[in-house]
């Protein structure tokens, strides 16, 4: 499939040893604990999970730390000793990674869960995507992805001041809808399915005066008045991302 919108190279050099931190690993992979204990059931005796685009490997870690899950990482990285070092960080000296193309890969075995995160907003044809996903699930299994939300006013706010960040995601899977039809493809159960999260204020490329002006107009505003009240009600105008939670019966 030719219709990735980054590449492998972009993916090599965007993250960096800063991320081979057990208390940065901890801060951001915790942000997502009322979901993550909605997904895995700590009474099922099989815990094997996969990572669809998996590196550099710390959600993997801190799951298997906290759950006690057996780990699996899906990349086409050609590099895994970052992945590695997170695992081994974490105390984590039990998981298998897979160096291969998920748009090629067929998978010889299926999982008890499978997460994708930041993943599918970066093809044209993310249906497809989506639908490659299910070929991991065992009956019984639970399957949760998260996109970012760069719709609503964060798209206005990203062609502002994080433009380049912008243009390598595909706006048009960011809707509800797109995950409700998924499920109906599939006879999924959806478990969760809802907007989460403050207003993404950080940008990812070198910005000017006049846009480091907005950015910081932004950032008082939202990290200090109306992010706490995104957090208890979600907007799909406002907040950071869309979380989705299904399972196979």
């Amino acid at each position: 499939m030719s219709d990735k919108l980054t590449t492998q190279q972009y993916w090599e050099s965007y993250y960096t040893n800063k991320h081979i931190n057990k208390k940065r690993i901890e801060s951001v992979c915790s942000y997502y604990d009322e979901f993550w204990n909605q997904f895995i059931d700590p009474n099922k005796q099989s815990k094997e999970l996969i990572e669809i685009g998996g590196f550099p490997g710390r959600y993997l870690a801190y799951l298997s730390a906290k759950y006690q899950v057996s780990p699996t990482c899906l990349d086409y990285n050609s590099d895994k000793t970052v992945i590695e070092a997170v695992f081994k960080v974490m105390g984590v000296d039990q998981y298998d990674i897979i160096q291969e193309d998920f748009t090629l890969f067929e998978t010889p075995k299926q999982y008890d869960y499978v997460i994708s995160n930041g993943f599918v907003e970066h093809f044209e044809d993310f249906n497809t995507i989506l639908d490659l996903h299910v070929n991991y699930m065992k009956d019984q299994s639970k399957l949760m992805v998260m996109i970012p939300n760069m719709r609503g006013y964060i798209r206005f706010y990203k062609y502002l001041v994080d433009y380049k960040n912008l243009k390598i995601h595909n706006l048009k899977c960011m809707h509800l809808s797109v995950f409700k039809a998924f499920a109906k493809r599939h006879n999924l159960e959806t478990k969760h399915l809802n907007y989460h999260g403050g207003f993404p204020i950080g940008v990812h490329q070198k910005i000017n005066l006049a846009q480091k002006l907005i950015y910081k107009i932004h950032r008082l505003f939202f990290k200090f008045v109306f992010n706490p009240y995104l957090m208890k009600h979600p907007s799909r105008f406002f907040s950071s991302s869309i979380i989705a939670i299904f399972e196979k019966k």
